[in-house]
């Protein structure tokens, strides 16, 4: 073979290689670039406007099980994947007020107040900018002062120990006036009233009840808190026994009263993304009546 039509057939081969070369590269530089952009864009974007995130699933629990059993299976799988040991707690708060209870207002993203179920315009990560815009709730006070982190199994009983006090499947946005009014309050069926809400929530010197619509919330939270912290402590300076296994068939009433409905589904998922673990009572709320009163009043 001629080594001048060889050496021209090489030299073609090598521009060829290397305009293929060239020409990946750029592709995949332009796609790193639009990856960054469409990241920072959707930061910038409304809650609203994001898409559907990918959530954990939970995992399966064999049909079988029941009583002390499925409590322990439930214990082992609400362990959190992604931090053990709990994230920090101004970031929980952060990601609950922008994030996992930021269901919206009229189309506009808005924060849902627990215990009073007033929506507050905004997409801030900070309480203090969902504030109260006149009495709303009938309570007697404006809460100018916005809302704070309510922890259904108060941070006292535990000693603001992590991971409980930054797991955000037992805190729930609450304007102050009623976060304050509950205190260290257990949870309760409230007869004389000296504080209350125009949608129910009340307080008395005994105990504190949450409004109908959301008793099966605070109900499956402290379903959870007991199976996944049980072993831990979690009774300090408190009288477990009025304050947990004297309610637990109360708990298992509301929990089957007011199953979760799409807010707090919406709510579940978008918490096992942030700390990778789910409220199993949540995906299915006839876990805890199998499991039943005896075995949860024993933890």
């Amino acid at each position: 073979m001629d080594e001048s039509f060889t050496g021209g057939n090489l030299n073609r081969t090598r521009l060829i290689l290397i305009s293929i070369v060239f020409a990946c590269a750029s592709y995949i530089s332009a796609a790193y670039t639009r990856a960054d952009a469409s990241g920072a864009l959707d930061s910038l974007a409304p809650l609203t406007d994001l898409p559907p995130l990918v959530s954990l699933p939970f995992p399966r629990v064999p049909a079988a099980l029941s009583g002390e059993q499925l409590f322990q299976q439930l214990h082992q799988q609400t362990e959190a994947a992604y931090q053990p040991s709990g994230h920090d707690y101004l970031e929980a708060k952060k990601f609950m007020f922008s994030k996992a209870d930021n269901t919206g207002c009229g189309g506009a993203p808005g924060v849902l107040e627990f215990y009073s179920q007033i929506c507050v315009k905004g997409s801030s990560q900070h309480g203090e900018d969902y504030k109260e815009q006149g009495d709303l709730n009938h309570d007697g006070t404006v809460d100018v002062e916005g809302m704070n982190a309510e922890h259904g199994w108060p941070q006292g009983y535990f000693n603001q120990s992590y991971p409980m006090r930054s797991d955000l499947h037992h805190i729930f946005p609450s304007f102050i006036t009623p976060n304050s009014a509950r205190g260290n309050l257990p949870f309760a069926v409230v007869s004389n009233a000296v504080y209350s809400t125009s949608n129910g929530t009340k307080m008395d010197s005994q105990g504190f009840e949450p409004a109908d619509s959301v008793k099966g919330d605070a109900a499956r939270a402290m379903l959870y808190f007991v199976v996944r912290y049980y072993d831990r402590s979690i009774r300090e300076g408190m009288n477990y026994g009025n304050f947990w296994t004297n309610r637990v068939p109360m708990f298992l009433k509301w929990n089957r009263q007011d199953p979760p409905d799409a807010n707090e589904r919406r709510r579940n998922d978008l918490i096992s993304q942030f700390q990778g673990n789910r409220n199993p009572f949540v995906d299915d709320p006839s876990l805890a009546d199998k499991i039943g009163a005896q075995v949860f009043a024993s933890h």
